[in-house]
């Protein structure tokens, strides 16, 4: 495993102050231990796939001033901020079920930086609450999971003083909320689980536009063609609509 320490990219992009930045390594075997016995194939596939791993911040009411958060699903009394480096082989699907696994293996909250092949580094945010099957309570079940490259969110937008300190949970859903559309949420009355989803769905109909486009410029018979057009500029309106609803009706981030 790599020793290099790359964690002042996270305490840039939430903006932490100097008594939230850490530098402790983990270890492959710490990320692993909670598969091994149950779900032998994941801890291989946790060893396999992570390169290094730092926690290079703690988010607690003793380093940023925010009041810890308990219901009967959860206790939110820490956020850990993990810097993560994925080997250099490794495919789209096994990145994001090794990203899941870490967000599982913890009872809180987890904010993950990851760094992945071609220089691309994304953010991970999951929102969870605690396994009702895990007598231990020390390991979590996703409800929303968010997955987004770091440089498609506005500098500066993730910083913690801009976010919702009234407590640890909802600061951790006003990340999401915040990151989900890239540093311009629509308003404040939309949720985080809302903005994932959006999220999400945009996501999944740009993709899909993108294929009709390649596909109706390659088609041979005009009347193909014309249909997959005309299929597209549905998936555009569809599209619009998405991110109105994301990012406001007069947010432009560029794209067409």
């Amino acid at each position: 495993m790599s020793d290099v320490f790359t964690g002042h990219r996270a305490a840039s992009l939430l903006g932490l102050p100097d008594a939230a930045r850490q530098r402790q390594r983990v270890t492959k075997k710490m990320l692993a231990a909670q598969f091994e016995e149950h779900s032998p194939a994941d801890a291989r596939l946790i060893n396999q796939a992570v390169q290094s791993a730092w926690v290079s911040g703690m988010l607690r009411p003793t380093t940023i001033q925010v009041s810890t958060y308990e219901d009967d699903e959860r206790a939110v009394t820490d956020i850990p901020v993990l810097d993560i480096s994925l080997v250099e082989k490794i495919t789209g699907s096994k990145r994001n079920r090794v990203i899941e696994l870490i967000h599982r293996s913890m009872a809180r909250p987890v904010v993950l930086l990851v760094s992945v092949p071609a220089g691309t580094e994304i953010l991970s945010l999951a929102l969870s609450h605690v396994s009702r099957t895990d007598p231990t309570r020390s390991s979590s079940v996703i409800e929303e999971h968010l997955i987004v490259p770091t440089d498609q969110i506005a500098p500066g937008s993730l910083h913690l003083e801009r976010l919702d300190r009234s407590n640890m949970w909802a600061l951790y859903r006003d990340l999401a909320r915040t990151a989900a559309a890239g540093g311009h949420p629509e308003s404040a009355a939309l949720q985080a689980d809302e903005a994932i989803g959006l999220r999400r769905q945009l996501t999944e109909l740009e993709a899909g536009l993108v294929k009709l486009l390649r596909e109706a410029g390659q088609a041979k018979n005009t009347q193909h063609r014309i249909d997959l057009r005309i299929q597209s500029k549905q998936i555009q309106a569809k599209i619009n609509r998405v991110r109105g609803l994301l990012y406001g009706p007069g947010y432009s981030d560029g794209r067409p």
